[in-house]
């Protein structure tokens, strides 16, 4: 009986406190691992220090310019599919955003927390619906995806078809044929008979009700092949930015490892930080690189820190994107004053 108690107790008290619980739990998975990825491959400060002496200046820095440039085609993706649902807004409000969102990562579980903010974003400037802004942000994101499961195959036919001794080519097309099969039956419940059975649990039947708004939204686009097919350009040259971002960065490095490599690394990298187990994917997304890279054969100590300079690029963006945050209560005010 007093186990009963104490379970129901604490049943109640993770129920009240559910986010601050799961915010804290995914923040420490975030930490331990980042720690656990620096203490297990460098062994002591004076390896990380001689690392960084050898440093390609140049490179990195044109591996971090990559970043203005997805922000900046980030912004106009979106833009071209509100403009097919009569939204309308700049692409420097759409680029801040983005920035924002990337601030707004390191708080949420995956590393798709930001979206959510982009479409609240997107709804509180424009009055669109929230519902209907997060349909758009979902088209986006799927052209992205599609994009990434593009590359894979294409790293395949690019010759690159092992890692580590082990074929990759079934692997890759699984993940690409399921994450296409898993957005056509949410989109498409009805299909194996799944409406149905959702209805008799009602919070699978509430979230059916909220994702009909994306299907209806995603039908729409029917209409415009055309800006479909810009999105899905943008949606290209936005992955190959980030891996010229990392490939760029290793090279910096003096690693040995070809474009194709990263052609390959990039989209596994990108899905394994998808997985909702940490704050905005910050460890997962570290260590999968460094294991990628490990095993293609680049230097453990080096691929470390090709993925730690990697992520203090996303922690700078980060933090423009939090004083762009604070700051806009402040440039909205100034604006309603000179307007009036």
């Amino acid at each position: 009986m007093a186990n009963i108690k104490i379970f129901n107790k604490l049943r109640e008290f993770y129920r009240k406190r559910k986010k601050a619980i799961n915010l804290t739990l995914r923040l420490i998975i975030s930490l331990s691992l980042i720690i656990y990825l620096i203490f297990s491959q460098f062994k002591d400060f004076q390896t990380i220090v001689s690392t960084l002496k050898d440093i390609n200046i140049p490179l990195i820095i044109l591996s971090a310019l990559t970043h203005v440039y997805g922000i900046w085609i980030t912004a106009f993706r979106l833009q071209a599919l509100l403009k097919t649902q009569n939204v309308y807004l700049p692409i420097s409000f759409l680029s801040a955003s983005t920035v924002v969102g990337m601030f707004f990562n390191n708080f949420l579980p995956t590393t798709v927390g930001g979206d959510i903010y982009r479409g609240y974003d997107v709804t509180k400037r424009s009055g669109f619906p929230l519902s209907s802004s997060i349909s758009v942000i979902v088209v986006e994101r799927f052209s992205g995806i599609v994009a990434s499961g593009v590359f894979a195959i294409a790293a395949l036919f690019l010759g690159f078809t092992t890692i580590g001794g082990q074929s990759i080519v079934i692997p890759i097309v699984i993940v690409v044929i399921l994450i296409v099969l898993v957005f056509f039956l949410i989109l498409n419940p009805n299909v194996l008979g799944l409406e149905k059975l959702a209805k008799r649990f009602k919070p699978i039947a509430k979230l059916l009700e909220k994702l009909q708004n994306v299907y209806t939204t995603l039908l729409s686009f029917k209409k415009f092949k055309l800006v479909l097919a810009k999105v899905m350009f943008y949606s290209f040259t936005l992955q190959f930015s980030v891996i010229l971002n990392y490939w760029l960065a290793s090279k910096s490095l003096g690693i040995d490892l070809s474009l194709v490599s990263f052609i390959f690394i990039v989209p596994v990298v990108t899905i394994i930080a998808m997985l909702p187990i940490s704050l905005g994917g910050i460890g997962l997304r570290e260590g999968s690189v460094v294991l990628l890279m490990v095993a293609l054969g680049a230097p453990s100590e080096k691929a470390t820190m090709c993925s730690l300079l990697l992520f203090a690029m996303l922690i700078v963006l980060s933090i423009i994107g939090g004083i762009i945050y604070g700051l806009r209560p402040f440039l909205a005010k100034k604006e309603r004053e000179r307007v009036l």
